[in-house]
């Protein structure tokens, strides 16, 4: 028995878990977003903000999370928002889990 945590490097959320487009992103402000499962995150380092097909978007921070009934929810600021030739080479040099990760 215990508790199944997973340590996260960056912050991939789809836009029911909160994401908000890159067009509507606005610089130095938080937004929320809630994930299944216990995660740990780390606070107020600089990390990805990527969309669930991988795709990196922003450099965010997580400011605050709380975890429990399976759930993780948190908020995170925004410290700069990728142009388009950004997205493309940030996005290129991630490798996603799934790639070296059995299911």
């Amino acid at each position: 028995m215990g508790a199944n945590w997973s340590q996260q490097g960056c912050l991939k959320i789809s836009k029911e878990q909160g994401l908000i487009e890159r067009s509507e992103l606005k610089f130095d402000t938080e937004y929320s977003f809630e994930k299944s499962k216990h995660r740990l995150y780390m606070l107020d380092t600089p990390m990805q903000l990527l969309t669930d097909k991988w795709q990196a978007i922003a450099t965010i921070i997580i400011t605050e999370i709380t975890v429990g009934n399976n759930k993780t929810r948190g908020k995170f600021k925004v410290l700069k928002i990728y142009s388009d030739e950004e997205v493309e080479k940030v996005s290129a040099t991630l490798i996603p889990y799934y790639q070296f990760r059995e299911q």
